[in-house]
């Protein structure tokens, strides 16, 4: 089921801060790797099917599965999941960037749907039990507005590849057609991994990401002679 109150999480605008973060897209196009609409879908179709989706978007959607069937139950799992997301980001940058998104999502969240219980995963962050990631977050917020875990996990994918078209559109990669060329040509990728997702999860202990460009990318981005993004 695909709650239409949840429609706002969906949107780019929704100020998690995202949208100071390229997580190594900054630094592709200043060193000339994505220098135009192709090479920007690829860059996000690569990470999509590499990182994205086993990461987050299976984070997502466990998430969703055991804020359902009671997240104090099943809050060592929250938890491990939290750390997983978290250690997984090879560079600094990104590793804080995600922590940073992910809290100021939950400190959003807690304000506009207090009656989502997300309130319960800030209190594991104050008292050091965990970092706080959006995937996470997005998961359980999803299940707080009656939504499924399939959908919970797509709504996550879509809204990163959002955010960073955005981004590309910010760096002048791409026009306002062209990026709409780009998040066409990108939402059969993302339909394919959330159902792969929902078909068949992989075990927590098998989430991981292959986009090692783009970590080392990440890696570069403090080193560049200028910025417009933290990451």
């Amino acid at each position: 089921m695909f709650p239409l109150h949840g429609l706002p999480l969906l949107d780019s605008a929704f100020p998690t801060g995202a949208f100071a973060h390229s997580f190594g897209l900054e630094t592709a196009v200043r060193e000339g790797r994505v220098t135009s609409g192709r090479e920007l879908a690829n860059w996000f179709k690569v990470s999509v099917q590499s990182g994205t989706a086993w990461m987050e978007g299976v984070a997502a959607f466990f998430a969703h599965r055991w804020v359902v069937s009671g997240a104090v139950a099943r809050h060592e799992d929250i938890e491990d999941l939290d750390r997983r997301l978290t250690v997984s980001r090879l560079s600094r940058e990104s590793r804080e960037g995600s922590v940073k998104i992910g809290r100021r999502y939950l400190r959003l969240a807690a304000e506009l749907y207090p009656d989502s219980g997300v309130g319960l995963y800030r209190s594991w962050i104050d008292q050091g039990r965990c970092f706080g990631q959006a995937a996470v977050a997005h998961g359980w917020l999803w299940a707080g507005m009656g939504g499924d875990g399939e959908s919970a996990a797509g709504g996550y994918l879509y809204i990163s590849v959002m955010t960073g078209v955005q981004a590309a559109l910010r760096l002048s990669v791409v026009g306002q057609t062209e990026a709409q060329k780009v998040i066409r040509d990108l939402l059969p990728e993302v339909e394919a991994a959330t159902a792969r997702i929902a078909r068949d999860p992989p075990a927590i202990g098998r989430m991981g990401s292959a986009g090692l460009l783009q970590e080392v990318a990440a890696m570069r981005h403090e080193t560049l002679y200028s910025r417009l993004f933290m990451s």
